[in-house]
């Protein structure tokens, strides 16, 4: 006979067994289990030593996994900080639902060419990846070891005082400073090659995920500003006089260094007359195009293109209905008491929709999906809160486990712009089926694995996918205070962008699931690792061993589904599960496995069952409580019967299908929606209802404020905005700039208009009011009154430049010697000239702002011309 011994414990990664022959002396075998305790206590501080150290390890370790840090609401801050940028133009473009509108001048690119679909058929849409930006900014790209290089936009400085590039200075300095380039950073052939693959897949991953409403012959950009992010890219002659054929999202791609954990980032610079991205700019760092960080960089630059498509706060401003209307609501920002904290919320009918099934979350109080408030650089507000989404695609950090949930794909649906193949949408687990309260709920009222409160113990992760510990941190200063969990103030979880919640995080080698990366199972515990094994808590042990701690343990063991039963086996005996959960023993071994309830890894939980709606409502209505809530164009109480709402409104023909098909000069589900004239868009308008609106948002740094508010800081047209101007005004946001626009922008164009000299004198004497209608004309030329939209009238605009400003101006009669860019009619040809107005008279058929301040001002100049 032999006497076998197993020492195991929670911690302990390895399961220890010593095995001693049997002796006949009754004192010898007292004195053998005497040094058997002594070796199961010296091996027991050894592993438990151990165990802090690979926990020490694991949690050091988090720094080294592949991950991307998002910088996107970083690069709209920097915006935000450089008052006058325009964040988009506006290029309109021929849909087949755009009908037979007057347009003046030329035909639009290549509209004769007709495929004679259905209007507003959406198809798959079509990337177009431009690589000619590729290494030739010597001033952004890296050619060579030693470079320096600007990365945003570096304050001037000499040589010796620039400031240079440090992640790791206190604090990190990131961005808006000089780079020096090493090896890493030169795009080289092998480089070029990983970047066209990887972009390539991104494209064709879109294409198969999204559908969009085709343009009409070629996509149409205009060129006015380089587009994109840190000097950007100007756009090649051709797209702006011939467009881009078979395009309906142009990205120009660029290769210039980033410096911390971040693979790209990428922004929209042009929009459609509907407010969908036509172009952008992704900026890729040479530094991560490797072999290693492949899988990274694929899931990396769906990210990206996901905010050039529509996951952007400013992008959010122009979303629309399925009435092709904006969106009166996208987000919501309100104080949740639960919570203990302001917290902003994405209120889109199909996102809350799909969150409601994924969740589990069937009541009314679910009101919406929560958008990250953390994170600091780069992460608020254009991204998933990870508490709620851990590890999905558009949280804001990115690894090889990202996954693209049905919540994102309906954001992009939502945006009015797409249709979703929901199909390619990948499986999420975090959160799955854990109802109301785990959305609504702070999380350290969270229930079982999602929630740990000791280091002292592992456990399973949330998907029983692996074993874990629980990283809990002492930070160096306190938390917020809805932050704080434990009675300590200072201590919280590893991630910032989580919440600092706390719940198990998998070992390096802790997975039940995959053999490869995981150690091997102890036969001496039962334990089985592959792709139907899960992490369980147990106490089980072979017969004549036992285990170093009576403390449950986990282990890894497979399971069933079979006949609304869940099962388990150990040592390849199945048993049964009791529903709820509980105890199993088996024969052969001391202790007992205990069971996750049946829901947990089989299904749904019953409870929630009863919640949902017939159908799922065929994902055509929101279900609350169990009750459908149709969208628009749907109807029946599972909202499977398709119809034309309000018939279509007597601007459109209802088809058989439910569908209206619209008259020309009407769109939307219900055709209730006017189509603006073209010519809306080609001066910055973005065209809602038959309204060619303008947005202050649309402009960096800008806001709209009270005329009293901007009068104090005015000087030479003031008087002119309290005689013309009233209400609301889109002014910067710096009041300091107003008197720098003045002092650069206004005198000059007031002495141009009006040149001192003998001519001025004489108008002086005959008593014309020259010098007053030049004074207002200069002033409203800058500060000019803006359209009028759905909200207010918006009554001096100061806008960032001339050029801008000039196009959008419809006068009879403007001199003035300033140089513009001006478009040689809105239809002829693309060609852009640059001219001088040198006391040129502009035909008020070249703009379509009228501006009734501005004609009185001429006209109170009558003769005035020099």
């Amino acid at each position: 006979m032999e006497f076998k011994s197993c020492s195991t414990d929670v911690s302990i990664i390895d399961a220890r067994c010593m095995v001693f022959p049997r002796r006949k002396s009754w004192t010898e075998l007292l004195i053998l289990q005497m040094l058997l305790v002594l070796v199961i206590l010296d091996i027991s501080q050894a592993e438990f030593g151990n165990k802090q150290l690979r926990s020490r390890r694991l949690e050091n370790s988090g720094e080294s996994i592949q991950s991307h840090s998002c910088i996107h609401d970083q690069i709209i801050e920097q915006r935000r900080k450089r008052p006058g940028n325009k964040v988009f133009s506006i290029t309109p473009q021929v849909y087949h639902s755009s009908g037979n509108l007057h347009r003046k001048g030329r035909e639009l690119l290549d509209t004769s060419k007709s495929s004679g679909l259905l209007k507003n058929a959406k198809l798959p849409i079509r990337i177009y990846l431009n690589y000619d930006a590729v290494g030739h900014s010597p001033d952004r790209d890296c050619r060579n070891v030693g470079d320096i290089v600007k990365l945003g936009e570096p304050p001037a400085g000499s040589d010796l005082g620039r400031l240079i590039c440090n992640p790791y200075n206190d604090p990190p300095i990131f961005g808006d400073c000089w780079y020096n380039c090493t090896l890493d950073d030169i795009t080289g052939n092998d480089k070029r090659h990983r970047l066209h693959k990887a972009l390539g897949q991104t494209a064709e991953w879109f294409k198969r995920a999204l559908a969009v409403e085709r343009v009409r012959g070629n996509l149409r950009l205009s060129g006015y500003s380089a587009c994109g992010q840190d000097g950007g890219v100007q756009l090649p002659r051709e797209y702006v006089e011939e467009g881009v054929a078979d395009a309906d999202l142009v990205l120009l791609v660029t290769t210039r260094p980033t410096t911390g954990n971040t693979l790209a980032w990428a922004v929209a610079c042009e929009r459609d007359q509907w407010g969908r991205a036509v172009a952008g700019h992704v900026n890729v760092a040479p530094r991560h195009l490797t072999a290693e960080a492949e899988t990274l960089l694929s899931a990396t630059l769906i990210h990206e293109v996901i905010h050039v498509l529509g996951f952007d706060p400013h992008a959010f401003t122009h979303f629309r209905d399925e009435r092709k209307r904006r969106r009166s609501q996208v987000t919501k920002e309100t104080m949740d008491e639960k919570l203990g904290r302001l917290v902003t919320r994405v209120v889109l009918p199909r996102v809350i929709m799909h969150s409601r099934y994924h969740y589990g979350a069937f009541s009314e109080n679910f009101t919406g999906l929560e958008l990250e408030d953390g994170g600091g650089r780069g992460t608020s507000g254009s991204h998933w809160e990870k508490r709620l989404l851990m590890n999905e695609i558009m949280t804001g950090s990115v690894d090889t486990r990202s996954v693209i949930s049905k919540m994102t794909l309906a954001l992009l649906e939502d945006s009015g712009w797409y249709e979703a193949n929901y199909s390619m949408a990948d499986r999420l687990d975090w959160g799955l089926n854990q109802g109301t309260e785990f959305v609504t709920n702070s999380c350290n009222l969270w229930k079982g694995a999602y929630h740990c409160n000791t280091t002292q113990f592992s456990g399973c992760t949330y998907n029983r996918e692996a074993e874990g510990y629980c990283p809990i941190v002492s930070y160096s200063g306190d938390l917020p205070q809805w932050a704080r969990y434990f009675p300590q103030a200072n201590k919280g979880g590893q991630s910032t962008l989580a919440d600092y919640c706390t719940y198990f995080v998998a070992y390096s080698d802790g997975s039940c699931v995959d053999t490869n990366s995981a150690r091997l199972p102890d036969r001496m515990l039962g334990e089985v690792r592959g792709s139907s094994s899960r992490c369980m808590s147990s106490s089980l042990v072979r017969n004549g061993f036992v285990r170093g701690s009576m403390t449950q343990g986990n282990g890894c063991y497979q399971h069933r589904c079979i006949n609304m039963t869940l099962e388990v086996a150990v040592d390849g005996i199945w048993k049964s599960c009791p529903e709820v959960g509980g105890p199993v023993q088996f024969p052969g071994f001391n202790g007992e496995l205990i069971c996750p309830p049946y829901h947990e890894l089989c299904g749904v939980d019953p409870v929630l069952v009863s919640n949902q709606c017939p159908s799922s409502c065929n994902s055509n209505g929101d279900c609350i409580d169990g009750r459908c809530a149709c969208f628009l164009g749907f109807d029946g109480h599972d909202c499977s019967i398709r119809s034309c709402p309000s018939n279509c409104n007597g601007h459109g023909k209802c088809l058989k299908s439910g569908i209206c098909e619209c008259n020309d000069g009407f769109t939307g589900i219900d055709c209730s929606t006017a189509v603006c004239d073209d010519q809306c868009s080609l001066h910055g308008g973005v065209c809602d209802n038959g309204v060619c609106e303008f947005r202050c948002s649309d402009y960096a740094g800008y806001t709209c404020r009270n005329s009293s508010l901007v009068l104090d800081n005015l000087s030479i047209c003031k008087d002119v905005l309290i005689n013309d101007g009233g209400g609301q005004h889109c002014a910067p946001s710096e009041s300091s700039i107003l008197r720098q626009v003045e002092d650069v922008v206004v005198m000059p164009n007031y002495h141009r208009l009006y040149p001192n000299g003998a001519r001025k004198i004489l108008n002086m004497f005959i008593g014309r009011n020259c010098d007053k209608a030049a004074r207002r004309l200069a002033c409203w030329v800058r500060f000019f009154i803006s359209l009028q939209t759905s909200q207010a009238k918006l009554g001096m605009t100061i806008l960032p430049s001339y050029e801008s400003t000039i196009k959008h101006f419809s006068v009879t009669r403007v001199y003035a010697q300033v140089r513009v860019r001006w478009s040689h009619g809105f239809e002829g040809s693309t060609v852009n000239y640059r001219t001088d107005f040198d006391f040129m008279a502009v035909k008020s058929s070249q703009f379509i702002v009228k501006d009734k301040r501005a004609q009185s001002a001429l006209a109170l100049g009558h003769g005035c011309r020099n």
